[in-house]
């Protein structure tokens, strides 16, 4: 009787198992279903390490804001991040680890030039949503409306500042940037512009992106006492500008697209320098951001937010994602906390500017550009 009791036990029990075995491995992934993942390409250590912070917090308000009232049709949104550290072989590893790895829905992301560069044709290839604020030239861009771009025409900004600067009665300038290819532009952009409105170019030089001694360049850049000097570059600013100081230069200072990091780091040198960047932001943006993150919002942190909620304004339909490349190609507006982001029919993305100038280390707007016109800036 015994014997027989424990004979039907073991049968029990060896029953338990297997239909927990089958259970287990026949049991849907309820979890994944529930989600919606996007992946993110951002540079969050390295030089850049600022920048990529702005812009996944700017993505985080964004994605929390939608997850905290039900997600995308009831489903919450998962992101995954990857670091590039601004990198262009890193951006493709990142792209090809989100796609066929984790199986991301859309990307948001790359921030540099050359990282979108490097993965619009796999875009391309793959037929892979990828909303990026940043920018790369049209021939960079197989499809021009993918990746799709949330960040102004660099050339159309350099351009600006040039007509502003001429403006201010600058007629001799002396132009540095580096050979990175948003900041070649740039430079070549403003020298070119600066050129056609009767301004003369004293001197005018690239350097590398890691370049530590710049005194020679210095002495080249301010030989001729040129009225102003302009600087096209994130990467060299806090060294051009160090110099320029030591060094006794007394002219004015311009650049483009300074952050509160450079404004803070050269606080001790830089005040009076003008540069032209993304106007303002909305200010409940600016608001909201600084109670979260107890301190001032900085560029991309805008342009970042507002990319990720164009992609969550085309994912509200459930689109196949050719439906989803489909709304790239048609899509013309969007009034964001960046101001109204509009893409041209020539493929260029045009958001509004404004002049700043630095003062012991703060960001002060002085003017707003409006239909190509400089108007002073006289508070909201």
């Amino acid at each position: 009787m015994k014997k027989t009791i424990k004979t039907i036990l073991w049968i029990v029990i060896i029953l338990i198992i297997i239909g927990g075995i089958w259970y287990g491995v026949s049991k849907k992934p309820v979890a994944e279903k529930e989600v919606i993942k996007i992946g993110a390409m951002l540079m969050l250590s390295g030089e850049g390490a600022a920048w990529g912070q702005a812009s996944q917090r700017g993505i985080e308000l964004a994605v929390n804001e939608v997850n905290e009232n039900s997600g995308i049709n009831g489903k919450k949104i998962k992101m995954i991040y990857e670091d590039t550290q601004g990198r262009a072989p890193n951006a493709v590893s990142a792209y090809e680890k989100l796609t066929k790895i984790d199986k991301v829905r859309a990307i948001i992301g790359p921030l540099l030039q050359t990282e979108v560069s490097a993965i619009a044709p796999l875009t391309d290839k793959d037929k892979f949503p990828v909303i990026a604020p940043s920018y790369t030239p049209i021939v960079n861009r197989p499809n021009p409306r993918n990746p799709l771009l949330i960040w102004l025409d660099p050339t159309i900004e350099a351009e600006q500042m040039a007509e502003y600067v001429y403006n201010q009665g600058v007629r001799t300038i002396s132009v540095l940037g580096t050979q990175d290819s948003w900041e070649k532009e740039v430079s070549t952009a403003f020298a070119n512009k600066f050129e056609s409105l009767d301004g003369a170019i004293y001197f005018k030089d690239l350097l590398k992106i890691d370049e530590t001694d710049v005194k020679t360049v210095i002495l080249k850049t301010i030989k001729d006492d040129p009225d102003a000097v302009f600087l096209g570059t994130y990467f060299q600013f806090l060294n051009l500008t160090r110099v320029l100081n030591e060094f006794g230069y007394q002219g004015e200072l311009y650049s483009i697209e300074v952050d509160e990091y450079l404004a803070n780091e050269s606080k001790s040198f830089t005040s009076g320098l003008q540069f032209i960047s993304s106007d303002l932001y909305r200010e409940s943006f600016r608001i909201k951001y600084e109670e979260i993150y107890k301190e001032k919002s900085n560029i991309p942190a805008g342009q970042s937010y507002d990319a990720m909620n164009i992609l969550i304004s085309f994912l509200r339909d459930d689109p196949t994602q050719e439906d989803l490349l489909n709304t790239f190609e048609s899509f013309k507006k969007y009034e964001g906390v960046s101001g109204v982001i509009t893409i041209t029919e020539d493929n260029k993305t045009i958001i509004p500017t404004a002049i700043y100038e630095l003062e012991n280390g703060a960001i002060k707007k002085i003017e707003t550009i409006k239909n190509g016109q400089f108007v002073p800036y006289v508070g909201e």
